[in-house]
C-alpha cells in the first residue's frame, strides 16, 4: 500500500512541476508580447514591410497586430544562414508571412517552429529509402523543407515569387506544413478547434483531393487543378500546404473554384483573407 502512495504521490508530484512550468512559459510569454507591444517597429523594418502588397491591404488594427507579432518572431526565433549572410530584409520578410499564417490564433498558439535555415538558392535534399532490402538513394532540389520545428527556406525562390506576385509562397507553404505536424501526423489535416470540426473539413478536403486526383489521371485539367498546380496531387500534406498557399496569396479565386476547401480554411485559420485582401 506504501508503494502505490508513493507512486500517486510521486505523478501527483510530476503533475504539479508540469503545470508550474507551464505557468512559467505563459508569464514569461504574456511579458515578451507586452514588452513587444509598446516597442515601435523599426523605421527600417517598416520601409521593408511597405513593399509587400499583403502588408499594404492589411488595415490598421492588423497591421498594428501584426507588427508586435513580427517582432516577437525576431526576437525568439534563430535565424541560420547556409553560405549566406542572413539581412534585415531576410528577416522582416520571413517573419511577415510567418506571422501572417498565425494571425488569427493567440500570440503562443500554434507556435513550434524555433529554427529557420535560409540557402541563397535551391538546396538538394538526399533521400534514401529500403523497398525488400534494396536501398534507393535519391536527390530531390527543392525550394523549402520543414520537420521537427525546424524550417529550411529558399532566399531565391521567395524573391522569385514576390516580384511576380506569384499564386505561390513558400514561407506560407513551409509554415502551413508545421502546422500540419503538430499533431504528429503529416496527413494535411492540422489539429482543429473543436472535435465535431473534423469529420466536416475531411469531408471537404477528401472530396476535392480524390475528384482533382482521378480528373488529373485520366488527362483531365480542369480550372481547380490548373490552379492548384500538380504538386497540390502528391499527397494530402502537400494538398493542404498548396490550398493555404493560395488561401492568402490568391483568396478570392481559391473561394470561386474551391469554396468549401476555402470556407475550411477560414474556420482553421480564424480569418476571412477574401475581405482582407484585394482581388488580382
Amino acid at each position: 500500500m506504501a508503494y502505490y502512495l508513493l507512486l500517486i504521490q510521486f505523478f501527483l508530484a510530476l503533475i504539479a512541476l508540469f503545470l508550474f512550468w507551464k505557468s512559467i512559459e505563459y508569464f514569461v510569454g504574456m511579458w515578451r508580447y507586452k514588452k513587444f507591444k509598446t516597442m515601435p517597429l523599426p523605421p527600417a523594418y517598416k520601409q521593408i514591410l511597405l513593399s509587400l502588397p499583403h502588408y499594404l491591404d492589411l488595415p490598421g488594427d492588423l497591421r498594428e497586430k501584426i507588427h508586435v507579432r513580427i517582432l516577437l518572431f525576431i526576437d525568439q526565433k534563430e535565424f541560420v544562414g547556409a553560405q549566406m549572410e542572413i539581412t534585415d530584409e531576410i528577416k522582416v520578410i520571413i517573419a511577415f508571412y510567418a506571422s501572417l499564417v498565425r494571425l488569427g490564433f493567440a500570440p503562443d498558439e500554434h507556435d513550434k517552429v524555433a529554427t529557420i535555415i535560409v540557402y541563397p538558392e535551391h538546396f538538394i535534399v538526399d533521400h534514401s529509402r529500403n523497398e525488400h532490402g534494396i536501398y534507393h538513394q535519391q536527390h530531390a532540389i527543392l525550394e523549402g523543407q520543414s520537420a521537427n520545428g525546424t524550417v529550411v527556406l529558399s532566399w531565391q525562390d521567395i524573391k522569385h515569387t514576390l516580384s511576380k506576385q506569384s499564386k505561390e509562397n513558400v514561407i506560407i507553404h513551409e509554415f502551413a506544413h508545421e502546422l500540419d505536424f503538430e499533431d504528429g501526423m503529416p496527413d494535411g489535416t492540422p489539429e482543429l478547434d473543436t472535435f465535431s470540426a473534423y469529420p466536416r473539413y475531411a469531408q471537404a478536403f477528401s472530396n476535392a483531393f480524390i475528384i482533382l486526383t482521378k480528373q488529373v489521371k485520366r488527362n483531365l485539367i480542369t480550372k481547380q487543378a490548373a490552379f492548384l498546380g500538380s504538386y497540390a496531387l502528391e499527397n494530402e500534406a502537400e494538398f493542404f500546404a498548396v490550398c493555404s498557399e493560395r488561401f492568402f496569396m490568391e483568396p478570392h479565386t481559391l473561394k470561386s473554384l474551391l469554396p468549401d476547401i476555402y470556407e475550411e480554411l477560414r474556420r482553421f485559420y480564424r480569418l476571412d483573407t477574401v475581405l482582407l485582401f484585394k482581388a488580382p
